[in-house]
């Protein structure tokens, strides 16, 4: 009986260990993304946290597609870092609330995706149209929350032009990502059955 209590406890620190690791992945994975992006389209900032090219977007949609609600938590703390160092709003609290929107904004796609647009849990049937419905509905709610928020805290002087431009790159950042993704997925599952064929 001890030994059963043990080896569940281990089970659970396990899990745990697991999720953590996979949070501080996913924030990781978000930072440098965003990182390479201003490295490299950085000219193409249109305003305050707005980018004609905005590959992050499509690295936050996948990481919640995938990793669920651990990957909105690794989105939201790899976001807060990027807030404190490149887009601070006025107070720590404000720019967690930035961060909120970013991690949240996936989380309420997928819902949406997932009950509405009849796209599976496990990601099987991913297709084409499905990538860019799916782009769409991210890029809406990203770019719309994000453009309220900095509308509402005086960082945002045209907010249709900023809302357009937003979404255009988020659309951008997701079709690439994700059209990568399924791409990669596809070599992947047609090797895995020959390898077992080949043995």
């Amino acid at each position: 009986m001890r030994r059963k209590y043990l080896t569940d406890i281990i089970k659970i620190e396990m899990a745990i260990l697991k999720r953590i690791i996979l949070v501080i992945a996913a924030a990781l994975a978000y930072y440098l993304i965003f990182d390479l992006n201003k490295l490299f389209f950085g000219i193409y900032e249109f305003s305050y946290g707005v980018n004609w090219i905005f590959i992050p977007s499509g690295i936050q949609l996948l990481l919640v597609l995938v990793a669920g609600i651990d990957g909105a938590l690794g989105i939201f703390l790899g976001s807060l870092f990027i807030g404190l160092e490149n887009y601070y709003l006025y107070s720590v609290l404000l720019t967690s609330i930035t961060a909120l929107i970013s991690g949240g904004s996936p989380l309420v796609a997928r819902k949406i995706c997932f009950d509405f647009l009849g796209v599976d849990k496990d990601l099987r049937n991913i297709n084409l149209k499905s990538i860019v419905q799916m782009s769409l509905i991210f890029g809406l709610i990203s770019a719309s929350l994000h453009q309220l928020w900095f509308f509402y805290n005086s960082k945002s002087d045209d907010f249709l032009s900023d809302l357009i431009v937003m979404f255009t790159g988020n659309i951008f950042g997701t079709l690439l990502v994700l059209v990568f993704a399924a791409f990669i997925n596809m070599i992947v599952l047609k090797n895995i059955p020959k390898r077992i064929d080949d043995e």
